[in-house]
């Protein structure tokens, strides 16, 4: 029986690493509005096309030792790092909810469901990171998903209620105050963007009033951390906000957080919606 269970953790987190694989094509091609699905992959810096044994993940890094086979240019280490992370996070996610190899159907659906999500997460917060834009094709898939996961909850007897809630309650606080703050500041002085907006009310749409907010608040402090440790790294009271703040990547890694702790979580989440709604 033991043998079974490691069985299926390490299946999952070489799922999750090929999920991660992915994920850093995506964050690559997407705002560059290239194909994800039927273009081969290639070398970024050769575009040599890359066959089976380049791709599989975190093995073929080691094994190239870091660098392209064809022209031996550096690959990134964030490919590998986004791959291990993304596998952990599978694993984790799994362990959490107690996935075993006698869970039933619908536990097993219900994971399905927020591996799909998390593709999500992981795609928005990755291109946010390096390009500080929230890719739209992204945010219409979440929501698919959200919707999907809402109507399975709803077979299961739960309601949507709280989803709804979360998707409109927090998307239209921070719409008032970003139009309104508009008229004294530019773009990029803004807190929050609109596609930051967009992507919170994905989050609740998926996880429910309670647990977005947990997210949210999570997402704020992991910014004002980061922001501080900028002005003390540049030694002043001020900070280079030309780019502004990728604010919808400390959502993604909140919400990651979140998701893993939902267990744990839960009964907070929902004291936050009997006390404030």
């Amino acid at each position: 029986m033991i043998l079974m269970e490691i069985f299926l953790y390490v299946a999952i987190f070489i799922m999750g690493s090929v999920f991660g694989s992915f994920f850093t094509l995506a964050v690559y091609r997407l705002p560059r509005k290239e194909n994800i699905t039927y273009v081969r992959s290639h070398c970024t810096s050769c575009n040599h096309k890359l066959n089976f044994f380049d791709l599989i993940p975190i093995w073929s890094y080691l094994f190239l030792g870091g660098k392209c086979r064809y022209c031996k240019e550096k690959i990134r280490s964030r490919y590998i790092l986004l791959e291990i992370f993304s596998g952990t996070v599978f694993l984790l996610t799994a362990l959490s909810l107690k996935i075993t190899t006698f869970s039933t159907l619908e536990e097993f659906i219900n994971l399905f469901f927020i591996y799909l999500f998390m593709c999500v997460i992981f795609i928005i917060g990755g291109i946010d990171k390096e390009r500080y834009e929230i890719h739209d094709g992204t945010i219409l898939y979440g929501i698919f998903v959200s919707l999907a996961y809402g109507l399975f909850n709803a077979f299961r007897g739960m309601s949507m209620k709280y989803s709804f809630i979360g998707f409109i309650s927090y998307s239209l606080i921070f719409l008032v105050i970003d139009i309104t703050l508009k008229k004294t500041m530019t773009k990029e002085e803004l807190p929050i963007g609109f596609g930051d907006i967009e992507y919170l009310a994905v989050i609740g749409l998926f996880l429910g009033f309670g647990l977005q907010t947990l997210s949210l608040i999570l997402a704020v402090i992991m910014s004002a951390v980061s922001i501080l440790t900028q002005k003390i790294k540049k030694g002043s009271s001020e900070i280079d906000m030309k780019k502004g703040i990728p604010f919808g990547y400390y959502l993604s890694i909140s919400t990651a957080i979140i998701i893993i702790c939902t267990p744990m979580l839960s009964n907070i989440a929902e004291l936050i919606n009997i006390t404030v709604i």
